[in-house]
């Protein structure tokens, strides 16, 4: 008898474990690893940018199905809105003749760079009211752990950009300087 309460034990045991995985919830996939870009083989307008960053972060987002469409509609008509400040930035700057590079080499007025960065700031506080508003309304339809991963995605996308960038102005660089001479 105590044979086979033992086998009666041992046999529950194995089926309990061996029926764990079937009821265990499944995990949807997290960001902590970083995926690759994979960008176009030439460079890409701002536009160009902002559709790799929407079909990068699509590509590796999980989101749970029921806010998934009313999500990558909010995430469209920010890219939208996003796409609009830095048209008007680019707009007034051109509207005032004032161009980046002039800026850089500190060639610019003092006029030049005041209206800049007015122009500047007044560009981070409509970027950061979007971002705000985004936040706010995509912090209704995702969860913690998926708004995390987003944003997780969304600087891996700005690294592997501005690592592009430089790996590209430090082969420009290079391009430019002379070839050593053979003696």
């Amino acid at each position: 008898m105590k044979r086979l309460s033992l086998i009666l034990v041992l046999s529950l045991f194995v089926l309990a474990f061996a029926a764990t995985p079937m009821y265990a919830q499944s995990t949807p996939k997290t960001c902590t690893s970083t995926p690759s870009v994979k960008f176009p083989s030439e460079k890409p307008d701002y536009q160009g940018i902002l559709q790799l960053k929407f079909n990068y972060i699509k590509e590796n987002l999980t989101i749970a199905d029921k806010n998934a469409e009313k999500f990558w509609a909010l995430y469209e008509k920010y890219i939208t809105d996003e796409n609009k400040i830095h048209a008007e930035f680019k707009k007034a700057m051109d509207e005032k003749g004032i161009k980046r590079d002039i800026l850089r080499s500190g060639k610019g007025t003092d006029e030049q760079i005041s209206v800049y960065l007015t122009q500047k700031m007044a560009f981070k506080d409509k970027m950061y009211q979007l971002d705000k508003k985004f936040y706010n309304e995509a912090k209704v339809l995702l969860s913690p752990k998926e708004l995390y991963d987003f944003y997780h995605l969304e600087q891996s996308f700005k690294d592997q950009c501005t690592r592009r960038q430089q790996q590209a102005q430090a082969a420009k660089k290079q391009a430019q300087q002379p070839a050593p001479q053979k003696k």
